[in-house]
């Protein structure tokens, strides 16, 4: 649910670059198990599909510096499962790129390409719409508006792109000049000159674009100036005396701080940080993190750091609920607003889905969920990660969601970390790990080593000179009060209903307004207005449906639903749901049963009020089983396994491949 146009919008600065990530050591490929879950994405990480891209090893600091965002759209992620919807997603994309008003001086944009000036954007999509995926690139020269001509520019990028991956790139673009920086808007199809798929390897994808581009642009504008650059660096510390977040200036203020306490006397003399850092501290002392003790002497909070980040997390939460807001046309009144995380323990709110929305900008990490609650308010709670949320995806605006408050996870890393630990007396260490796990290679190790260092700086464990870390026999427990501090717990989602109150009304199957409407659900919370009063009317219109399937009488004391009811819904919820799949599709549906053996090609999801089926064709057949999330990144791929009540077990690709022979003489059931 994020916003197109925040692509325009850089988060970052033009400042001090990242040193350049080492090129990594070429690793034998990894056999993946069946069912075992992709780590990190193919496109970036797989050996083969283009060579190896040689970075430089380090870079001019008086180059011309560039900004840019990579974004790679898998085609069965987008827009409802399959190629067409990944080309619906890129046209709407294509029609963003060239909206009136972002050219030069406010003229009409033109979409251009390696040969014209004016490309065909819509053959560009029709050729993408049977492939895998397709990048987005945002390129930003920080003196772009300097530069005389962007389409040459990225033209010539283009080129050396070319060269370093070994192949042609298909790719349209468009230069966007109604925002802070000059930038153009680059898609690239995912295919190569030979009909693979286009793999661009990740360290290029980070660095080696962004130092290409930096090359071209110091050429055609020359170097920056020394004054230029301090400049930068002003600007960059100014900025970072104001923000509600953990800063450098407040990793030199402990630095110098003796006992929490920090002196001007032992601040640096240079002026340039100097200032910002007494800006900073002023700033802190605002917020409450630092106290003037004396003339000329500040003592910072011993929590400094984790108040931070609390601070840091609440802003963040708080711009995202805007935003959420702020598309909500229903006109919710601030007032009725309440954080989950601020209300008991044991608070439970029931409604109606408005939105959720990124938190940070991490698409992947927390993000901010909104109901509009049976009892009047609006409730929003903080969703870990993108992953929880997958559930609600393709349901109706509107559907009914219950959100509960739950206790932090533990870390799978946090669960090795103590499991390693009481084998060898609460004792950590790379060593260690090695020994009681052999398997287990170096740089996993490694990464077990940064979660605990990040612990012991938070006082959780404690390192000894040799290297080997103290885990208290309390660890589970103390990670989990740390996970949960500033806010930062999950909330439980669950899907009560994916339909909305006008679709329930009419709906022909089970609803949540059935279990209402028969005591089914508490609604002790029920209000008697806003979403309250909505519900009351759409009971009302409930009953009059029922009666008119045949499923409620009325016996002059209101509706009186048949004792079958639910199995009566049930049935013609799924007739309904049959007769639309033979309707759209041509094929025979036909919902598998327990214990059946079924294969098939995975082609959509299809959701009903209380469960969602995976739709898998066989010839002229369409098979029904259940859904499961691990599903959906295999749209459109072989699929085999067997029926587990409610669940599927489940091959894909070649590993179904050779379940076919197996299960041939069970598919013509």
């Amino acid at each position: 649910m994020t916003d197109p146009r925040q692509d325009d919008f850089f988060e970052g600065d033009f400042g001090r670059r990242k040193p350049c990530a080492p090129e990594p050591t070429p690793k034998a490929p990894k056999v993946r198990c069946v069912g075992e879950k992709r780590v990190r994405a193919a496109w970036y990480n797989r050996a083969r599909g283009a060579r190896g891209v040689k970075l430089a090893e380090a870079r001019d600091p008086t180059s011309q510096k560039v900004i840019i965002k990579t974004r790679v759209v898998v085609h069965d992620k987008v827009g409802g499962g399959g190629g067409g919807g990944g080309a619906r997603s890129m046209m709407r994309h294509t029609l963003y790129v060239e909206r009136d008003g972002a050219g030069r001086d406010g003229s009409e944009v033109k979409v251009f390409d390696e040969e014209l000036d004016r490309a065909d954007g819509a053959a560009f999509v029709d050729r993408c719409a049977d492939d895998r995926h397709h990048f987005r690139v945002i390129i930003s020269p920080e003196n772009g508006i300097e530069m005389e001509n962007l389409r040459d520019y990225t033209r010539e990028l283009m080129e050396r792109a070319e060269k370093d991956l070994s192949t042609s790139l298909d790719w349209i673009a468009a230069e966007h000049h109604d925002t802070g920086h000059a930038h153009v808007h680059l898609l690239i199809r995912g295919k190569r000159d030979d009909g693979r798929d286009l793999v661009i390897p990740r360290q290029y994808i980070s660095y080696g674009m962004r130092h290409r581009a930096e090359e071209i642009a110091t050429r055609e504008l020359g170097p920056r100036l020394e004054t230029e650059m301090s400049r930068d660096l002003d600007r960059r510390a100014e900025r970072a005396a104001k923000l509600e977040r953990q800063t450098h200036l407040d990793e030199l203020l402990r630095e110098r701080a003796r006992d929490n306490e920090v002196r001007l006397a032992d601040l640096p003399q240079e002026g340039r940080i100097r200032g910002p850092l007494v800006q900073r501290l002023n700033r802190l002392e605002d917020w409450g993190l630092a106290q003037r003790a004396d003339a000329g002497v500040w003592r910072l909070d011993p929590e400094l750091q984790d108040k931070l980040t609390r601070l840091a997390d609440v802003r963040d939460r708080e711009r995202a609920t805007a935003r959420l807001l702020a598309r909500e046309d229903r006109g919710i009144e601030r007032e009725r607003l309440r954080e989950l995380e601020a209300a008991h323990s044991s608070q439970r709110a029931t409604g109606r889905l408005i939105g959720f929305e990124q938190i940070g900008d991490d698409p992947r990490g927390p993000h901010v969920i909104a109901i509009e609650g049976i009892d009047g308010k609006v409730w929003t709670a903080r969703v870990a990660t993108r992953e929880q949320l997958r559930e609600l995806d393709g349901v109706e605006r509107g559907a009914i969601l219950r959100l509960e408050r739950s206790e932090p996870e533990l870390k799978p890393a946090d669960r090795t970390i103590f499991a390693i630990a009481r084998e060898n007396g609460l004792a950590y260490s790379a060593e260690l790990h090695a020994q009681t796990i052999p398997t287990d290679r170096a740089n996993y190790i490694e990464m077990h080593e940064r979660r605990l260092e990040a612990l012991r700086r938070v006082g959780i464990v404690e390192r000894t000179a040799n290297g080997v870390f103290l885990i208290p026999e309390n660890y589970e427990e103390r990670v989990r009060q740390h996970e949960a501090r500033g806010a930062r717990q999950s909330a439980r989602v669950t899907l009560i209903d994916p339909h909305s109150l006008e679709k329930q009304a009419n709906y022909r199957g089970p609803t949540w307004l059935d279990r209402v409407n028969t005591g089914l659900e508490d609604t002790s919370q029920l209000a008697r207005e806003h979403f309250g009063r909505e519900i009351q009317v759409a009971r009302a219109k409930r009953a009059r449906s029922l009666y008119r399937m045949g499923i409620a009488r009325d016996d002059g004391d209101g509706p009186r639903l048949n004792q079958d009811w639910q199995r009566q819904l049930r049935q013609l919820e799924k007739e309904n749901l049959l007769q639309q799949i033979e309707r759209d599709t041509g094929r025979v549906p036909h919902f598998a049963r327990d214990g059946d053996r079924v294969a098939g090609i995975f082609v959509q999801r299809v959701r009903v009020a209380e469960r969602s089926f995976a739709v898998l064709f066989h010839e002229r057949s369409a098979t029904l089983v259940p859904w499961r999330s691990e599903m959906d990144r295999a749209a459109n791929q072989l699929m085999a396994g067997c029926v587990n009540g409610r669940s599927f077990d489940f091959n894909v690709g070649r590993e179904a491949e050779k379940a076919l022979k197996s299960l041939s003489p069970f598919l013509g059931r």
